[in-house]
């Protein structure tokens, strides 16, 4: 059976690639020299983006522009329509984006991010509170052994993904320092999970870093790209937040022992930038983890402290050129945390049962809900096979 909206996904593949996430990046060399600078003298850093000039953002407002037009003469239903022109939107936002990144104007790019990644659930007052009473009860915490790294992980991954029957699904190693999920584009031919080469966890972190990543975002990349919607393997507008959401609500019923809901230090560093300028918010971060390291007993506590602090802060001030002052930021990490608010509110309304198969028909968001249960499209669910994954590769190292 064809999908009910082949036609109108031919026109939309007919956009320009479009490297939103490479762009925004910091130039890593150039990060590095800022970084010592802020070592040295606490100079606050100024970020360059040496790939923007790689992308002709007038054309592919145009070619926007075109696509936008052409989908609008297709005959079919206006619901299915109304997907892709949301789509466009989006996709107009994130290019603006990248016009802004080219005049330097951090005000712009902050606010234009905020409306494309809305605004945190939570106030850094509140975080600083979760943060105070996870100090309280440190002395419940524990660390994990780090035993499993990047080969071994990638055995895991592999296993998953055969579970699954995503046997067309390849692996990679590579020089950044996160586990991701590419759909598969002109860069990468087939759907790709990326491990770094340095990856090293514990036997628990790797087990969430599986339900998180395979057995929630490649599931639901695999489970689109076969649905009646094509656009459901690439993403509905505003899929972000409900995709990160439901990745650490299905983490957390692995009942690892994490310390705190999942996405709590990238909510607080997202939600500082907005009340202070990236030199402060890093100090206040620093701080509570500085604190945290030493009531957990973990050497070498202050530095650390400070790698997590410029991590997150890095990361917060994506897109930024000069963070001097509050409310510039990118701020996209906060979605793990407001989005596992939203996807925990979905259940309660909806009922886990009967929620979870709509919520896996694809990459949707939870606006999306009363879309796809009026078409009754739905998805296969988890399995939770991370933990015995982990347990069976470990033995038969």
């Amino acid at each position: 059976m064809e999908p009910i909206d082949a036609a109108l996904f031919k026109t939309f593949q007919t956009l320009p690639a479009f490297p939103f996430a490479n762009l925004v990046r910091q130039n890593r060399a150039a990060a590095r020299i800022a970084r010592d600078r802020f070592i040295t003298d606490r100079t606050t850093p100024s970020f360059v983006y040496h790939r923007l000039d790689r992308f002709d953002d007038t054309a592919y407002l145009v070619a926007l522009r075109s696509v936008h037009d052409r989908i609008a003469s297709i005959p079919v239903a206006e619901d299915i329509r109304t997907l892709y022109l949301e789509k466009l939107a989006e996709l107009g936002t994130r290019a603006q984006i990248i016009a802004a990144m080219k005049r330097k104007d951090d005000a712009a790019v902050s606010a234009l991010a905020d409306h494309l990644f809305g605004l945190c659930a939570q106030s850094s007052s509140e975080l600083a509170d979760e943060f105070e009473t996870l100090l309280a009860r440190s002395h419940k915490l524990h660390t994990h052994q780090d035993r499993v790294n990047a080969v071994t992980f990638e055995r895991m991954v592999r296993a998953t993904l055969d579970h699954y029957g995503m046997t067309d699904w390849t692996t990679r190693f590579i020089n950044r320092p996160s586990v991701s999920v590419s759909r598969g584009d002109s860069l990468d031919r087939a759907p790709t999970v990326k491990i770094p080469k340095n990856f090293l966890a514990s036997r628990a972190r790797a087990a969430r870093l599986l339900t998180h990543e395979i057995e929630v975002h490649a599931l639901r990349t695999a489970n689109g790209m076969t649905s009646p919607i094509l656009l459901l393997g690439r993403g509905l507008a505003g899929y972000i937040a409900t995709d990160e959401g439901l990745a650490v609500a299905m983490q957390q019923k692995l009942h690892s022992e994490e310390s705190m809901d999942p996405g709590f230090w990238d909510a607080w560093a997202a939600a500082l930038s907005k009340e202070e300028d990236f030199r402060s918010a890093i100090e206040i971060i620093r701080d509570a983890r500085r604190k945290l390291n030493i009531a957990l007993k973990i050497d070498d506590a202050d530095n650390e402290a400070f790698d997590t602090a410029w991590r997150l802060m890095l990361r917060v001030s994506r897109g930024i050129h000069h963070p001097n002052a509050a409310g510039l930021g990118f701020r996209r990490d906060h979605l793990y945390r407001s989005g596992l608010i939203q996807v925990r509110q979905a259940i309660d309304a909806f009922g886990e049962s009967e929620i979870l198969p709509t919520l896996f028909a694809g990459h949707a968001s939870i606006a999306h809900i009363p879309f796809l249960r009026s078409k009754n499209i739905v998805g296969k669910v988890p399995d939770f096979v991370s933990k015995r994954i982990v347990k069976d590769v470990l033995q038969n190292d």
